[in-house]
């Protein structure tokens, strides 16, 4: 597997996705997150998937945010993950 920024993004964008849905949640800005990161706009794409995880009350498990913080480093971008509200953050092994 290609463990670039953007393959990161993506990944846990659709896990937070799957999340959504089985829950009977739709989040069309993960979407946007999506095109932006297709757009080559990584570093806007994480900020945007942060805001919209922060507003839409996503929970992101602790190993996505280890994830995420890989991605945001390797983009020189890992301030901007810290902004997630603690509250949302959730052990790896709860399913939720």
């Amino acid at each position: 597997m290609n463990n670039s920024a953007e393959d990161i993004i993506r990944a846990v964008v659709d896990t937070l996705k799957r999340r959504a849905s089985a829950r009977g949640e739709t989040v069309p800005a993960l979407d946007s997150v999506r095109n932006l990161v297709a757009n080559d706009e990584a570093e806007i794409a994480i900020d945007y998937l942060i805001n919209t995880v922060n507003s839409f009350r996503l929970t992101l498990r602790q190993d996505e945010y280890d994830q995420l913080m890989s991605a945001a480093t390797r983009l020189d971008y890992a301030d901007s993950v810290t902004d997630i509200d603690p509250r949302l953050l959730v052990p790896a092994s709860d399913d939720v």
